[in-house]
């Protein structure tokens, strides 16, 4: 467990970090996690053009991918061989982003998972020793709200609960607490349960409750993403649309969202179907800006004017050396 919550603790820490700044701006706790998103998004754009493009000249190479499967066909050694060639020539690779937006996203929620369960010292920043002797004052509190949690996980949830019995603590016999963390603490407790949930409670996936509705809604839109990326990749690539692993790819992400959805609390929920709306709709418009046609016609015209230059150079290096003879 400790080796457990040292990695939430390095994890946390940047993403405290970011959360509280977004926090001191718009003094919104849900409105920060969505300028994480944003932030996130816009980080991960020159990878998601790079993909984009690198698909359009994919679907260039199927022509020439067919010609080597056909001329070495049964050798899938020297296919493999030629193939990989062919990548190296032309700058591309049959790699795609794979798993790794899947393992980013889950890097990030192991971050956030840690931020919501501090949020007095690594969102609202009140110093140690405050946030330790409010933890003291209102941990009798708490273990008589919750006789049922085991006493390492009441320890870790320590500063929810703090918020959840705020109001019962005698702030006066906390030394250091000024009116203002007062006025701050029981703000950002107020904003931490919306329509009457607790933005820290975890979906139970054995028994039915309006939570579910969190990791449903972050699957379906994942889902909605990989069938939209794998018709596109039909029409781009209609040879790799046939290899089943493909299939089974586009269903990683919508069961991994899912999964995730039941073992993180409904912030982190919530931070999972914000950033899975903005990927599909991010998508979408990349494959307008970079539609495939416009990508290939932008390559042909780069290797018509590289094709002429090198010509030029030729021509010239011809000429001096002419000269100089």
């Amino acid at each position: 467990m400790n080796g457990l919550q040292t990695l939430y603790e390095i994890l946390g820490a940047p993403f405290g970090w970011i959360i509280s700044l977004f926090y001191g701006i718009t003094n919104n706790y849900l409105l920060s996690i969505f300028c994480l998103t944003v932030l996130v998004r816009l980080c991960l754009l020159p990878a998601s053009i790079s993909q984009q493009k690198g698909m359009a000249k994919q679907a260039r190479l199927q022509p020439k991918l067919r010609r080597i499967q056909k001329k070495y066909e049964g050798d899938q050694r020297k296919i493999q061989e030629e193939t990989q060639a062919l990548y190296a020539r032309e700058g591309t690779s049959a790699m795609t982003a794979g798993c790794l937006p899947t393992f980013i996203q889950l890097i990030i929620m192991l971050g956030l998972f840690q931020v919501n369960y501090h949020p007095l010292s690594m969102v609202l920043r009140i110093p140690d020793s405050i946030v330790d002797a409010l933890k003291a004052a209102a941990k009798p509190l708490a273990e008589a709200a919750n006789p049922s949690l085991n006493a390492s996980r009441l320890d870790y949830q320590m500063e929810i609960h703090t918020l959840n019995v705020f109001n019962q603590i005698d702030k006066g016999a906390i030394s250091g607490l000024t009116n203002d963390m007062v006025a701050r603490i029981t703000q950002f407790s107020q904003q931490f349960n919306i329509f009457g949930i607790d933005l820290s409670q975890v979906p139970d996936s054995k028994n039915f409750s309006v939570l579910w509705a969190i990791p449903i809604t972050s699957g379906l839109i994942a889902l909605l993403m990989s069938i939209y990326s794998l018709v596109r990749q039909r029409k781009l690539n209609p040879e790799m649309a046939k290899n089943p692993a493909m299939g089974c790819t586009m269903l990683i992400t919508p069961i991994m969202q899912v999964w995730f959805g039941f073992l993180f609390p409904v912030s982190v929920g919530l931070y999972s179907i914000m950033s899975v709306s903005l990927s599909f709709l991010q998508m979408v418009i990349l494959n307008h800006v970079y539609a495939p046609k416009k990508v290939l016609a932008r390559l042909m015209v780069e290797e018509t004017i590289y094709r002429r230059s090198k010509e030029e150079n030729t021509k010239k290096m011809q000429k001096i050396e002419h000269e100089e003879d």
